[in-house]
């Protein structure tokens, strides 16, 4: 166990809800809350896991995330500063290496090293972009950066590196459950989350598959 204890805990999850108010993409404090329900879940089926480094990395993960703020290092420098006055450097030190370690876009290059904890803030967050939650997110996220929803002419993409994955000039909604949600299922870590992922999965290409048929329904 570490020294964040619930009052701690709350303070991250206040800390992180100022940061997140008022997002529109997908990113916003909802979307914590159920990573956090998420890990919760995991947690009871895991017990060598800490409660408090898996919880506070899920309340933190897109605190400095570049779809969250302009200025990536500054924010991530307040965010250590934030930890530092609340717990010793070791586990501000693991916290933060999670969280530049967890994303989808880090891991395209070569697979990151993880630990327990941080797998399973993994598996939450990634739960998180599958389902119907999912499907929401996309559609917030693709709205909000004013992309097309559906082109068959517009294949998905492959993407090399993280700089390739965030530098995507002309793509579709559509196309990110291709390149990314369609792919989650086989990358989770935990025994609960690949349990918890199915169905989820299932939801997310019934919607795919509904909206490419009715598309093509409509243009014959």
């Amino acid at each position: 166990m570490t020294d964040l204890n619930m009052d701690k805990l709350q303070k991250i999850a206040g800390f992180a809800k100022s940061i997140h108010a008022g997002n529109g993409d997908g990113h916003g404090f909802d979307h914590i809350e159920r990573v956090v329900a998420i890990a919760k879940k995991i947690l009871l089926t895991e017990p060598e896991a800490n409660p408090e480094i898996v919880l506070a990395a899920c309340y933190l993960h897109d605190t400095y995330d570049e779809k969250i703020t302009k200025n990536v290092e500054l924010q991530k420098n307040k965010v250590k500063l934030f930890l530092s006055e609340l717990t010793e450097d070791k586990i501000s030190d693991e916290i933060i290496y999670i969280i530049d370690n967890m994303s989808f876009s880090s891991n395209l290059h070569e697979k990151r090293s993880l630990d327990l904890n941080g797998q399973i803030v993994q598996d939450a967050d990634r739960l998180d972009a599958m389902g119907a939650w999912g499907i929401v997110r996309t559609l917030q996220y693709g709205w909000k950066k004013e992309r097309e929803l559906y082109n068959p002419e517009i294949l998905p993409m492959t993407y090399n590196s993280k700089t390739d994955y965030h530098q995507q000039d002309k793509n579709t909604t559509i196309n990110h459950f291709y390149e990314k949600l369609f792919l989650l299922k086989d990358l989770l870590n935990t025994s609960e989350a690949k349990k918890i992922a199915v169905s989820r999965d299932k939801i997310m290409h019934d919607f795919v598959h509904a909206i490419e048929s009715e598309f093509q329904e409509n243009t014959h």
